[in-house]
């Protein structure tokens, strides 16, 4: 074997790993498809109403606590049967003041040593009497809710033993040519895929305006310290077979970076905590007896495969690899499947775009998505070289103002 075949040996085995995980996603879909079942509506005339606590962990949230208080209270459903809780943890702001102005009961944490999101949450439910409430949703204080979100919630009721997420879209989404991609694709995930998934009988993951059923806290208390608590969420639960529902009725809408400059330190935190829990639980998830073989399957995918932008560039590399350094035939092969394992994005793209409403203007934001692609390459290496850097930095806030959005 010459020095050059034996390269090629070592490249096509590469490529060939890299290229199987590049079809992890488009296969869990296919697979998705082939149990898809119509989704038959439920009846809930005879439940009961639903009681819901909303916390709402903030940290010198000044400039957006009082909007996102407001729809709260402002939301289509008895006014009885919900509750709003602030928690402000260790703020110096305005921040508390705000908050109980717009009518929200206020948890005012002093920890400096121990600061943080899931130990302020922690901290807030050992306060609060959890027998009252069928389930706490969190909701992340730059965000504003649909009057409908709680109605929408209480629609998967009863909600006691399972986790629910809404759909988490951009409020900001007309802002930039960065907020109209990340519109993109919040609704290609709440609008497409998570549907799918769910109609296959898998978990949702969840995101800002997650709820948990208090028998499920009452019984296992605050189950997550990570500094990307969501996906540590997602991963806890489902290996302990509880479901993850997404609750397609309800809408939160969460203000997006809108420039590659705020968004950075956002993405490296995500990346981070999802390398974290992926080390952490990983071998967890595959021993797991609880889940199917798909729903193993399904989590990696949500948790390392879950960015497009990424599949995107990996793709390309394999293939441009694969054409470059092997012989013709099983290069073109290696290439055309890389290619193809865009598939499922390339479909969920479409159907997003074809019921989007502003669809021509968001097409017109992929002419900078090479630009976001060497930026997004930027923020993984940056991520790798910083991953013991476990410390929690709050994302830049940048106006006051809240943009008039469609929250019906």
């Amino acid at each position: 074997m010459t020095v050059t075949h034996f390269l090629q040996v070592i490249l096509a085995t590469l490529l060939g790993l890299l290229l199987v995980s590049l079809w992890l996603p488009p296969f869990s879909e296919l697979v998705c498809l082939l149990k898809w079942r119509p989704s038959v509506a439920a009846t809930h005339a005879h439940r009961s109403l639903q009681r819901l606590l909303f916390l709402v962990p903030a940290h010198n949230e000044e400039l957006l606590i009082g909007s996102c208080v407001r729809s709260l209270l402002d939301m289509n459903y008895p006014p009885d049967a919900t509750h709003v809780v602030v928690v402000a943890d260790n703020c110096d702001d305005a921040t508390v003041r705000i908050a109980a102005e717009s009518g929200a009961a206020v948890l005012d944490r002093r920890d400096p040593e121990h600061a943080g999101k899931p130990r302020a949450i922690a901290w807030a439910l050992s306060k609060l009497n959890l027998e009252a409430w069928d389930a706490v949703v969190i909701v992340d204080a730059d965000s504003v809710v649909a009057r409908e979100f709680a109605a929408g919630l209480a629609a998967l009721g009863p909600l006691n033993d399972i986790v629910f997420q809404p759909n988490n879209l951009v409020l900001n989404e007309n802002e930039s040519w960065l907020t109209r991609l990340g519109g993109l694709l919040g609704r290609c995930r709440f609008f497409v895929t998570f549907p799918l998934k769910q109609s296959a009988g898998l978990n949702c993951p969840v995101a800002n305006g997650m709820g948990i059923g208090t028998s499920l806290l009452m019984r296992d208390g605050w189950r997550s310290s990570s500094i990307t608590e969501d996906s540590e969420l997602y991963v806890v639960y489902t290996e302990s077979g509880v479901p993850i529902r997404q609750a397609r009725g309800a809408s939160i809408y969460s203000q997006e970076s809108r420039s590659l400059g705020e968004g950075a330190t956002q993405r490296r935190r995500w990346l981070a905590g999802r390398i974290r829990v992926i080390y952490d639980w990983g071998w967890r998830i595959i021993r797991s007896p609880r889940i199917s073989w798909h729903q193993k399957m399904d989590v990696f995918v949500e948790i390392a495969f879950c960015n497009p932008v990424l599949h995107l560039l990996v793709a390309i590399a394999v293939a441009a690899l694969a054409l470059a350094g092997l012989p013709a035939t099983i290069g073109v092969w290696i290439a055309g499947l890389a290619i193809a394992s865009l598939s499922g994005l390339v479909v969920s793209t479409l159907v997003t775009l074809w019921i989007h409403p502003e669809p021509w203007r968001t097409v017109m934001s992929f002419a900078l998505l090479p630009v976001y692609a060497l930026w997004r390459i930027g923020v993984l290496a940056r991520t790798l070289v910083t991953l013991r850097d476990v410390s929690w930095r709050r994302s830049a806030r940048t106006s006051s103002s809240v943009p008039v959005v469609n929250r019906g």
